[in-house]
């Protein structure tokens, strides 16, 4: 764990770019220096208040009426200018809050959506739980709380110097005597109020400072049970087949009970701090009056002095106390941001491993002039580095429909991350294709919004028309969604697994991808449905590459060449290539599948079946 000094450094390095960003720092500094101007104004209000107090109490002290009215005046005047400041002011802060946040997440969701980092970031970086909690909540955090101390604590330094100039006025000097010596104590008043803060700044900091530790404790739980909630929601289905709603109470209980432990933890540490702070709250009032008495009583100030010497040494002992004050949200604010530089450290980290020895890493290189996809001495590790896939050599032409084999964890759908580039741990080297290459995993994404622009992810082509969308989900197996293009739902809740990757490939039909990774793309479809999808990618798309990963039986009528992983004492290897199938051969073997089908039963048949109603 960093030492706060370098924590609050690490977090400025990450948070403080936001008042140099183009687009944003004009408007960062002009609400900064807003900030600081209405802390001057409500400071000179409040010197203000301190004058008119003084003469306030004078004038009762006399019983002046007419004074009296006079000064009630001024008081509405007063209250009037501190209730403006102190909205613009509210305006202002808040307005610095959520452009500060807006664009520190802006920035943290840039870097972690970002060529495969929030993939990466789940397999590497195990500390770095909950990524999605820390940049919607422990940035508000961290961001709010930041521009809240900002502007206390200059506040309390501006308030400090002001008070601090009245209270050595208006203290005089007291006569001091100490182990026989006498002198002249000048200022007193300031040295007892600088005395009380320190002291109790420094009996808060001792009780409190393992509150720092509890709070992050705590945060990371409460990210824990959310994730959880999240889980069960996601995968209500699976859960309520399974019948494992026990189970995932029982999860649910743990998390809870844990979150229950840190609360706790949490509670006692600031239950110490609030016996002293409660003290030193019902003590404020007191103390000043206490400290100024001798000067009162002695008749060097009158009421009016006292009183106002009272709101000075309040006004001072408030700016000193500062830590006191604001010590629990301090914690609060230190766990957040301690989460927030994690997760930026963790994705430099990532990006740095890009930047590593050719030797210590999977180098992608962009395409060339080549229209093949080469995998040269290619190693695929794990994040721990134990070795998956040892010294793969493959090249791949286009046109070419290659199908990779092997069991369960023998590295198939890793070779595939490898080839995206999402996958940088192992050795060797890929060159890619010319040409625009698609990815199908098993499981297709789906974003929250209409069925069209579900089929158009991640870019609309240009010229897709509705025509042709439906024409394509008819060709897919998927009429009855033809007239629900406009409809927002949360499609990947709604359609089945089978229907969800027959719109991925209606997908690969619009993009019309130059070639195509497939992992276990047909693994929820019947095998009518494969055989549907995998005709119409060679009868739709015949110049498109195909590497498929699977172990379905029929794939391989659809593929020119088999690879097969079998198991190595250094990690699986791809064992020697087939014979390459020729594409006469495919369309033989597709030519005696299409026999065995069902047959259209023509178009005469369709009217006579529909006129006698069937």
């Amino acid at each position: 764990m960093d030492t706060p000094h370098s924590s609050i450094r690490a977090f400025a390095a990450v948070a403080s770019g936001y008042w140099t960003a183009p687009g944003y720092r004009a408007v960062a500094w002009s609400l900064t220096g807003g900030l600081v101007v209405l802390g001057v104004a409500n400071v000179g209000i409040a010197l203000w208040l301190n004058i008119w107090n003084r003469d306030f109490f004078n004038a009762l002290d006399k019983r002046d009426v007419g004074q009296l009215m006079q000064l009630l005046w001024i008081l509405a005047a007063i209250v009037g200018s501190a209730g403006v400041a102190v909205a613009i002011q509210l305006h202002v802060k808040r307005r610095l809050q959520i452009n500060w946040r807006s664009w520190l997440s802006h920035v943290t969701v840039q870097r972690w959506l970002n060529s495969g980092r929030q993939y990466q970031l789940g397999m590497l970086a195990d500390e770095v739980d909950n990524p999605d909690g820390r940049i919607a909540e422990d940035i508000r955090v961290s961001t709010e709380l930041a521009v809240e101390f900002a502007q206390s604590i200059l506040q309390c330094v501006l308030q400090l110097f002001t008070f601090l100039s009245v209270l050595w006025i208006l203290s005089g000097t007291m006569p001091i005597k100490l182990f026989g010596f006498e002198f002249n104590l000048p200022g007193y008043m300031v040295w007892a109020a600088v005395a009380y803060a320190l002291v109790g700044s420094l009996f808060t900091y001792f009780l409190g400072r393992g509150l720092i530790h509890a709070g992050n404790v705590r945060q990371s739980r409460e990210a824990d049970f959310r994730s959880g909630l999240t889980r069960a929601r996601e995968h209500a289905e699976g859960i309520a087949l399974m019948r494992g709603e026990d189970d995932e109470r029982e999860r649910l209980r743990g998390s809870l009970f844990d979150l229950r432990a840190a609360w706790n933890v949490q509670t006692r540490g600031q239950g110490n701090l609030s016996l002293l702070t409660s003290s030193l709250a019902y003590l404020a009032p007191i103390v000043p009056l206490i400290v100024a008495l001798p000067r009162y009583l002695g008749g060097e100030i009158a009421l009016g002095g006292l009183m106002q010497t009272a709101q000075a040494f309040s006004s001072v002992q408030w700016a000193l106390s500062w830590l006191i004050d604001n010590f629990p949200k301090f914690a609060e604010w230190r766990a957040s941001t301690d989460r927030v530089v994690h997760l930026h450290m963790a994705l430099t980290d990532l990006e740095e491993s890009q930047e590593m020895a050719d030797e210590e890493r999977i180098v992608v290189h962009p395409p060339a002039e080549s229209d093949r996809l080469v995998m040269r001495e290619l190693g695929v590790a794990r994040p721990s580095g134990e070795m998956l896939v040892a010294e793969a050599e493959v090249e791949i032409q286009r046109a070419e429909r290659v199908l990779i084999r092997g069991k369960s964890g023998s590295g198939k759908s890793t070779i595939m991350r490898a080839v995206a580039g999402v996958w940088p741990w192992g050795r060797g080297a890929i060159h890619l294709p010319t040409g625009n290459i698609t990815f199908m995993p098993q499981k297709p994404y789906f974003p929250v919004g209409t069925l069209r622009e579900a089929m158009h992810y991640p870019v609309a082509p240009e010229g897709i028309t509705d025509d042709v969308l439906k024409d394509v989900l008819h060709k897919v197996g998927l009429d009855h969604l033809r007239d629900r293009l406009d409809e927002t739902e949360r499609w990947d809740h709604i359609l089945s697994g089978g229907e969800q990757q027959r719109v991925a490939f209606a997908r690969v039909l619009i993009h019309k991808p130059d070639w195509i990774f497939m992992d276990e793309a047909t693994s929820a479809l019947d095998e009518a449905g494969q055989e549907n999808v995998m005709k119409l990618l060679i009868e739709e798309l015949p110049e498109t590459s195909v590497v498929s990963i699977g172990h379905r039986p029929g794939l391989e009528l659809f593929h020119t060449r088999e690879l097969t992983l079998e198991p190595g004492a250094d990690g699986t290897r791809l064992r020697s290539e087939t014979a390459k199938r020729s594409l006469g051969d495919l369309y033989r073997k597709m030519a005696a599948a299409s026999r065995s089908t069902p047959r259209d039963p023509g178009f005469w048949a369709h009217v006579r079946a529909n006129l006698l109603g069937r």
